[in-house]
């Protein structure tokens, strides 16, 4: 049976009326800049240009992003770039994730790309695009969804939970990007893999700190439409991950997948299983509600 396509605009028109402020901000930034490279030379000054890189252009280590080429450059990469970013803000909050784009997920994928180019390759190379988000919070999911789960059976071989992504990335590099761009999605997964293991905690802004701030400026922030503050953002991480069996969970090492959809982010594997109600008999699904065959 064919789904329904009368209601696709409508979710479309919902979920971007729904979209956090700084997403919003984001992407409509990337628009503006895009306008004015198209009649101005503003991208040259703007994008990560290793040649041109120097002690007085330490501002392309935070806009490069936000510079794109051409119109199908641009809409590919917002549409695959807003899901995931608006997820994370809901996650950690708009301030959190503002300081997070405009620190470490932005300057460290351009510093790396920068030092690796200038001893391996020259120093030649040109990059730009917000790409190297998309990359990055790919390599969150597929850390995270390696926690829980680490692998797949499929047709009776064991394939590692991060390939799929892995996968996924390098199709695009090769087909998509056409293998521009390539160090520095290597070194944004480095990045997003760091983050989603906790390796960059100490970097990320204290959070004593952002409720400070937050209640200082609260007269103000209520009145920006759409802000994530800190007290009203998402409890639970969305992992995407697929269904499995109770017996596949207990057998092989894996965990039951259905209770972990909307389970917290930092919750033990031993708590997000018992959460699944997985027990007693093995061919029982672990679905999040009651067993199905128990009375």
């Amino acid at each position: 049976m064919l789904p329904n396509l009368d209601a696709v605009p409508d979710r479309i028109a919902s979920t971007v009326r729904r979209l956090p402020i700084l997403t919003r901000g984001l992407l409509g930034l990337t628009v503006i800049l895009f306008i004015v490279g198209r009649i101005s030379d503003s991208n040259a000054v703007l994008e990560l240009d290793n040649q041109n890189f120097g002690i007085t252009q330490l501002h392309r280590l935070n806009t490069y992003p936000f510079v794109h080429q051409g119109w199908i450059h641009i809409i590919i990469n917002l549409l695959a770039v807003t899901y995931p970013l608006s997820r994370f803000e809901r996650e950690k909050g708009t301030l959190h994730t503002l300081l997070m784009i405009v620190g470490p997920f932005s300057t460290f994928p351009a510093i790396g790309y920068t030092v690796i180019d200038k001893l391996f390759f020259g120093g030649n190379g040109i990059y730009y695009g917000m790409s190297v988000f998309i990359v990055m919070f790919a390599a969150m999911d597929a850390t995270r969804i390696y926690k829980y789960k680490p692998y797949y059976w499929i047709a009776g071989y064991r394939v590692p939970s991060w390939a799929p992504v892995v996968g996924f990335v390098l199709v695009l590099e090769i087909f998509v990007f056409g293998g521009t761009g390539w160090l520095v999605h290597v070194v944004a997964m480095a990045v997003g893999w760091a983050y989603a293991s906790e390796y960059l905690k100490l970097l990320e802004p204290p959070e004593k700190v952002l409720k400070f701030v937050e209640t200082k400026l609260r007269p103000l922030l209520s009145r920006i439409p759409f802000y994530v503050a800190l007290d009203a953002r998402d409890s639970a991480g969305h992992t995407l991950v697929l269904p499995t069996f109770a017996e596949e969970g207990g057998a092989r090492g894996g965990v039951d997948m259905p209770s972990l959809r909307m389970n917290p982010r930092n919750s033990p594997p031993a708590a997000a299983a018992a959460a699944g109600g997985s027990g007693g008999n093995a061919n029982n699904f672990g679905g999040a509600g009651r067993t199905l065959g128990s009375s």
